[in-house]
């Protein structure tokens, strides 16, 4: 273990608590484990928008690092100067001491998110002028606007390693080398809560559910795919859990499953996580569902990871690549629909990927052996092995 190793993280994360967000909290926990294994934790902090809760949950220390357009950054140095340069000047004096910069997935690279993009490739830049060195890891980059694209070309340029975790669309989007590896989520070790272990000892077969509102999709076309769920478990004798995401202020995915509970028959009602548990526990969930539907690209991470067939709702370009990237990790043929199209569409879709259980198992245990090594290959570049 190096001693003297200082590294600065970059993560969307909050620790255990109301704003927890699933995805970026699973790689993110991969992650730190890996880099205190390399150097101990008062060597690491994360810099992220919600640092409060980092120490308590990961042990680390945590500042805050919060995401802005150029416009925002520019409104705020006339309007109010000094709350602009506390923040300009508290992201010097960290980049100053660490040696690293390592951004571990979550908060993705693309003009979907203009304000995470911006203020990440702002650090980056300031990074690259101070001498520090660059490592992405379990990124998903683009689709860029055409300035975006420009901007993102000159910075990571200088980037010591971009990792992404999709094999085809992510390396049309730059023309700097990347490197594809399965995203660190595959590898987040599953540990039950007492709720998820109190669910499975009372429902013996499951179906998850993830939804979320995006891409212009509206309640009522959620509601359509709750109600053609709750068909088809009715149909199997299944319960359906809703697994949610990302729930600020009981508001985003557990407020979808909140207004959707009346489609479930009153002999089988919708099961819902609230609040929302660790990472962990949710993988450890979905591991023993018959099969899984979500719009959350994690959740699919966890059940392919796990052996357990899936199909993912896509309501986008940006949805598609997410979604077809984590089938493409896993070597299997996408199961994807429209979101708008799963009321015609899903049941028989249920049914191949039900006939497909063996190749789903088969493609979790080969990704499991044979895929940790490229995983592990940004972490190997900070003991400077590679």
């Amino acid at each position: 273990m190096s001693k003297t190793l200082r590294v600065l993280m970059l993560a969307d994360i909050t620790g255990e608590g109301p704003d927890y967000h699933v995805g970026d909290e699973a790689m993110a926990q991969v992650a730190i484990e890996r880099i205190t294994s390399i150097t101990p934790p008062q060597n690491v902090i994360m810099a992220c928008a919600s640092p409060e809760g980092v120490p308590g949950t990961y042990g680390i220390r945590a500042i805050p690092f919060y995401s802005t357009t150029r416009t925002n950054r520019r409104r705020m140095l006339f309007r109010r100067p000094h709350s602009f340069a506390k923040s300009f000047l508290s992201m010097l004096y960290n980049l100053a001491r660490c040696d690293v910069v390592f951004v571990c997935g979550g908060g993705n690279l693309t003009s979907v998110w203009p304000g995470v993009l911006e203020s990440r490739l702002n650090l980056f830049k300031w990074a690259l002028r101070m001498k520090k060195r660059l490592i992405l890891a379990s990124q998903t980059l683009g689709p860029f606007t055409p300035s975006h694209k420009t901007e993102c070309e000159t910075v990571l340029s200088g980037a010591e390693w971009i990792g992404v975790r999709d094999k085809d669309f992510s390396e049309q989007q730059v023309s700097s080398k990347v490197h594809f590896a399965v995203d660190d989520a595959v590898f987040l070790r599953p540990v039950h809560s007492q709720e998820t272990s109190e669910i499975i000892r009372h429902h013996p077969s499951l179906i998850a559910l993830s939804l979320r509102r995006f891409g212009g999709i509206d309640t009522d076309e959620l509601n359509t795919i709750c109600a053609t769920v709750a068909r088809i478990a009715q149909e199997q004798g299944a319960r359906t859990v809703f697994i949610p995401h990302h729930a600020p202020n009981k508001e985003g995915d557990i407020k979808i499953a909140r207004q959707a509970q009346h489609i479930w028959p009153e002999s089988a009602p919708l099961i819902v996580l609230d609040p929302i548990p660790m990472a962990t526990a949710l993988k450890a969930l979905t591991s023993e569902c018959d099969w899984v539907l979500t719009m959350r690209y994690h959740q699919l991470i966890f059940a392919l990871s796990s052996g357990i067939p899936a199909i993912g709702l896509y309501v986008d370009e940006y949805t598609h690549a997410k979604l077809n990237g984590a089938f493409e990790q896993f070597g299997l043929e996408p199961r994807l629909l429209p979101a708008r199209s799963a009321a015609s569409e899903l049941a028989p879709l249920v049914e191949k990927v039900r006939s497909e259980r063996n190749l789903f198992r088969e493609a979790a245990g080969r990704v499991a052996h044979e895929a940790l090594e490229a995983n592990l290959r940004p972490y190997r570049l900070l003991q400077g092995s590679l």
